[in-house]
Parts: C-alpha cells; sequence; structure tokens
C-alpha cells in the first residue's frame, strides 16, 4: 500500500535534515583527508534519492563546475597538454577536411598538417627564443644610455607640462645604474614567471610529465585528435538526451561558429601581424625588431590591443636612439604598411567582418584566467568566454520574452531561441 503524499514528503524532509547533520559530522571527523573531488564524490551519492528533479540537476551542475575549477587549479600543469593539442586539432580541422574532401586519407593529410606546424613552432623556438633573449639582453645593457641620453634631450628642450608637474627634476634624478639594476631584476623574475606561468604550479614528478607532455604526448594527442574529430562530436553528441538535442546542437553550433572566428582567425592574423612587423623592423634596421614582432604578435589577439602596445615601445626607442627622425620614420612606414595590410587584407579575409567578442571582455578574460590558471587558463581563458557570451545571450532572449520584461502580457514562447546572428553578434 503506497504511502500518503503528506507522509512521504515529511519522510523526504526528515531524511534530508538527518543526512545534512550526519555528513557535517562526518566530514567535519575526517577534515584532514578532503578535497573538493572527494566532496563532489559524497554529494552525488547523498543526492541520489532526489534524482529526476530540477533542483537535483543544478546542485550537481554547479558542484561539477565547481570540481573542475578546483581541478585546473590544483593539476593544471598536466592537463596543458591535453588543452593545448585539442586547440592544435580545433585550428587545423578545416584543412583536413578540405584535403580529405580530395581524397586524401585522413590519417595522411592529419600526418600533413601536424608534423609541419609542430616542426615549425620548434623551429621557431630553438632560433628564435636565444634571438629574442639577445635583444633583450642588449636593450637592459643599453638602458643606462638610453636614460642618459633622454634625460640630455629633456633637458635642452622647454616643456611647460613636465616643468609644472615637476616631472622634469624627478627623471632628471633618476640615476641610469639604478634602470639598469631594475631592469636585470625585472628580467630575471619576467623569465621566471613566465616558466612557471607554463608548467603551473606543479612540482617535481607533476613538473617532469609537464615537460614530457608538452615535448611527446601533445603531438600524439593533437594527431588522434584530429583524426577522429568527427567520430568523438558524434559520439558526444549521442549522449545527449534526445529531447534536448536539436536544440543543444543548434547552441553548440552558434558556439563553435563563434569560437573559429576567434581560434582560426584573430589568433592567425595575429601571428601574421606579429611576424610583418618584426620582419619589416627587421629589414628596416630598427632597433630590437624581433622583441617588438613579439610584442605585437601577443597582444594582436585582442583587437586593437597589439597596435598600442607595440607603438608605445618603438616610440620610446626611436625617441631615445642616434638618429630620431630616421627611426620615426622607418617605425611610421612599418606599421603603416602593416596597417593598411591588416584592414585590406587580413582581417576581411581571415577574420571577416567581427570575432564576436568586445575586446574589453577578451581582456578580462585571458587576465583572469592567466593570473588564476596560469597557462592552462590562457588556453581556456576565449572558449569559456565565447560560452559565456553565448548562455548570457540565450539567458536574455528568454529575458526579453519573458512577462517581467513585458509587464505581464508577454505571449509564451517555449521554444524561443536566440537567431544565429545574436549567437554571433558583439
Amino acid at each position: 500500500m503506497a504511502l500518503p503524499r503528506e507522509i512521504l514528503s515529511s519522510w523526504q524532509t526528515v531524511y534530508g535534515i538527518v543526512v545534512v547533520g550526519v555528513s557535517a559530522l562526518f566530514l567535519w571527523s575526517v577534515q584532514s583527508i578532503l578535497n573538493p573531488f572527494l566532496l563532489f564524490v559524497l554529494l552525488v551519492v547523498l543526492l541520489s534519492p532526489y534524482r529526476g528533479s530540477r533542483r537535483h540537476l543544478l546542485l550537481i551542475t554547479m558542484a561539477a563546475l565547481l570540481t573542475l575549477i578546483w581541478l585546473l587549479r590544483a593539476t593544471g600543469s598536466l592537463f596543458a597538454p591535453f588543452i593545448l593539442a585539442w586547440v592544435l586539432a580545433y585550428v587545423l580541422r578545416p584543412v583536413a577536411d578540405a584535403l580529405e574532401r580530395r581524397r586524401v586519407p585522413r590519417g595522411l593529410a592529419v600526418l600533413l598538417l601536424v608534423v609541419p606546424v609542430l616542426t615549425g613552432i620548434a623551429l621557431a623556438i630553438v632560433f628564435g627564443a636565444p634571438a629574442l633573449r639577445d635583444q633583450v639582453e642588449r636593450f637592459v645593457a643599453n638602458a643606462p644610455a638610453l636614460v642618459e641620453r633622454g634625460q640630455r634631450e629633456l633637458a635642452r628642450r622647454d616643456i611647460p607640462f613636465l616643468d609644472e608637474r615637476g616631472l622634469l627634476a624627478q627623471i632628471q634624478n633618476i640615476r641610469p645604474e639604478q634602470v639598469s639594476t631594475f631592469l636585470e631584476s625585472q628580467r630575471e623574475e619576467i623569465a621566471r614567471r613566465a616558466w612557471s606561468a607554463v608548467l603551473g604550479v606543479g612540482r617535481g614528478l607533476g613538473t617532469v610529465f609537464t615537460i614530457l607532455g608538452f615535448f611527446f604526448l601533445t603531438p600524439i594527442l593533437a594527431f588522434y585528435l584530429l583524426r577522429d574529430y568527427h567520430q568523438i562530436n558524434l559520439r558526444l553528441a549521442g549522449m545527449i538526451p534526445p529531447a534536448q538535442r536539436e536544440r543543444a546542437m543548434r547552441f553548440l553550433q552558434g558556439y563553435d561558429q563563434l569560437l573559429a572566428k576567434y581560434l582560426r582567425g584573430q589568433v592567425l592574423a595575429a601571428a601574421i601581424i606579429g611576424t610583418l612587423i618584426g620582419f619589416g623592423l627587421w629589414v628596416a634596421g630598427f632597433p630590437y625588431a624581433l622583441a617588438l614582432g613579439v610584442v605585437a604578435g601577443v597582444f594582436n589577439v585582442v583587437p586593437y590591443l597589439g597596435l598600442i602596445a607595440t607603438l608605445f615601445p618603438a616610440l620610446l626607442i626611436a625617441l631615445f636612439s642616434g638618429a630620431v627622425v630616421a627611426s620615426l620614420i622607418k617605425l611610421a612606414l612599418v606599421i603603416g604598411i602593416v596597417q593598411v595590410l591588416e584592414q585590406a587584407v587580413i582581417s576581411p579575409r581571415i577574420v571577416g567582418e567581427s570575432v564576436g567578442l568586445h575586446p574589453v571582455w577578451l581582456i578580462l578574460s585571458l587576465a583572469v584566467g592567466g593570473y588564476f590558471f596560469g597557462f592552462v587558463g590562457l588556453l581556456l581563458a576565449v572558449p569559456v568566454a565565447v560560452l559565456v557570451k553565448l548562455l548570457l545571450t540565450a539567458a536574455l532572449g528568454r529575458y526579453r520574452t519573458s512577462s517581467l520584461f513585458l509587464g505581464g502580457n508577454a505571449v509564451r514562447l517555449d521554444h524561443a531561441e536566440p537567431s544565429d546572428a545574436q549567437l554571433t553578434s558583439t
């Protein structure tokens, strides 16, 4: 005989209170060995009687996301090769598909892509890193002379703006050897932080696995992910409940379109722009051309930020160089030509009309991801930012059709979803 609904509801309430009390006592007694992963498993077990309800799904989803964040924070260095391999596979997938359509076997097409790309990256690191290091060391060594030259130039000119605020006296009081000492200490700190960012927070065995992963595991993973890309997608799609599959696939298609514009568009455009600026300045004989090219390439992943980040140090170098006018002309010619190429050829052909993400949102996501999760955070920052943007767009679309927004006169649209234009709009 079935129990009345009131008794069953009361029993569930009592059960919930008992579970919370016993769980709190148990967790307090074993707090020294607890971690978020164990707590997540325990939460799943304790909430199993409430399976099927919306609250159960919401709690489990939130707990899973928090556990994933903790896992990336704690062991991010071990996941870095996997994430980097996925990024490579995602970026190269259209080219592999095009080769396959031309009757090239999928495995051979992937091999023809992965080997040259990874070889190019390795050669750039092997030959580019020493040259970049030499330019940085030369800049640090020449910094005192640049400061002295700048102080002499400022002393010969009447600049009311600097005199009124006492800035000129402060600049003249700077000792060149202090600048050299400061830059030397900062160079060592930046190198240490950059290496730590690549390796994450791992130590000992974790760091060893990370180094081995970058050199050996990433190419292998990229090959298999790219070769089986479509099969993996089909299997993941098959795990979505049939009732929600069409809606989920529509959302994922919008996500793919927006993310592809960035990873396959803006990143490639940034690499091309950085290469052009570095090569152009080197041909023109401008000092520290390679370092400025690297700055341009790195910061151009955020639209318009690369130009600002490159011009500021380049102008200082030109103004404090021996031939100011000639250096400024060289800089203006190279930057001007690259900007014309970017606006007329690179951006329209590679990036398209828009990456769909505001530069402020990109900067914030990259800064937060890099600060909290190091190199792994930088890799995941943009995909997560795209996902958050699409979720907010979908939530905003539902809100605009709700009675709260329309003042109680809304027409219920159960299947209302944001259009493709909304998904990819800025």
